[in-house]
This record gives C-alpha cells, sequence and structure tokens, in this order.
C-alpha cells in the first residue's frame, strides 16, 4: 500500500505543476478584447438635459441621433427646434445642423449653420452663425465663429458672442467688417 499511495502522490503533483505551467504560459498571451458593442441610432426624437436642481437646461428635437456604446456621446443631425433654458423658462430657440452632446457633463458643441431666436418677449433677436459651444455648469453659450445678430431692426456682425443664461448678459467679441 505505501507504493500505492506513493504513485498516487506523484501522479496528483505531476498533475498540479502540469497545471500550474500551462496557467503560467498562457499568462503571457493575448488578453480577449473586450465584447464590441455597437452604437445606438434613432430617428425623428427628443433629447433633452437637465440642471442639477431639476429645471430643464436644453431641450432638442433631432431628425437622427448616434449615441456612442456608452451612451454619454450623442450625435445629434438636424435639430429642427432646441430651446435653451434660463431658470426653467424657455429662452432661446434654436435650429442646427449638427450637435454633439456629452450626456454626462450636460455640455453641447453646435457644427454647421446655426439659428438662435431669443424669445424673452423684450426683444426682436436673432444670433446666427457656424459653430457654438454650450457650458450646462456655466450656464452659457458661447458662438466661436463670426455670428450676424440681427435685434430690432439692426444688423451686426462680431467675431464671437457668449451668452450667460444666469444674467441674460451677452457679450460681444470685437466687430467684424470696416468701421
Amino acid at each position: 500500500m505505501n507504493g500505492v499511495l506513493r504513485l498516487g502522490v506523484a501522479a496528483v503533483a505531476a498533475t498540479l505543476l502540469t497545471w500550474v505551467g500551462i496557467g503560467i504560459y498562457r499568462a503571457g498571451g493575448d488578453v480577449p478584447s473586450p465584447p464590441n458593442m455597437p452604437q445606438t441610432t434613432l430617428t425623428a426624437g427628443h433629447a433633452e438635459g437637465r440642471r442639477l436642481d431639476g429645471r430643464p437646461s436644453w431641450s432638442l428635437d433631432y431628425d437622427h441621433l448616434i449615441a456612442s456604446a456608452d451612451t454619454t456621446i450623442a450625435t445629434l443631425e438636424n435639430v429642427r427646434h432646441g430651446e435653451l433654458y434660463k431658470r426653467g423658462k424657455p429662452y432661446m430657440e434654436m435650429v442646427a445642423k449638427h450637435v454633439v452632446v456629452n450626456t454626462l457633463s450636460n455640455d453641447f458643441v453646435v457644427t454647421g449653420p446655426l439659428e438662435l431666436i431669443e424669445n424673452d418677449g423684450a426683444h426682436n433677436r436673432r444670433l446666427t452663425s457656424d459653430a457654438a459651444n454650450y457650458s450646462g455648469v456655466l450656464e452659457t453659450l458661447t458662438l466661436t465663429r463670426p455670428a450676424k445678430i440681427r435685434s430690432d431692426g439692426v444688423t451686426v456682425d462680431v467675431k464671437t458672442v457668449t451668452v450667460d443664461f444666469r444674467s441674460g448678459d451677452m457679450t460681444l467679441g470685437p466687430l467684424v467688417g470696416l468701421y
């Protein structure tokens, strides 16, 4: 029995050593890639962002949306009706060609033609440009390319515009053109 027991222990030890050796050998190999998650595509919908206090920040009606696999970035095409809010109430309407939204930070970037219409009831004001950045934390919209402002019958071309939704102030960059 003593010889059979030794042979059994030797077989178990050899099997264990072989298993550990194969594990060590395979540990240096390539790590399998994570499963590929497809993007989400939607057509004709509504997206909105909210502030931390629950009030609306912006809402956008779009023709086409592509969301990243983890849904942190959404690309909206042909925003036909957008609303930007000041203190929870609609303040500015927006029409834009291409909007990229960061759903975590509540920010978005607009490229392509865009038009903003102030709907505060006090002014007949329209802003047009080719690019804008919206910061949800700062509650500001910055038109980063030359913009045309039509306000109460007057037209002004400026290099940049920043709209502060907390105060309602609009800061204009330098004028564009000859003066």
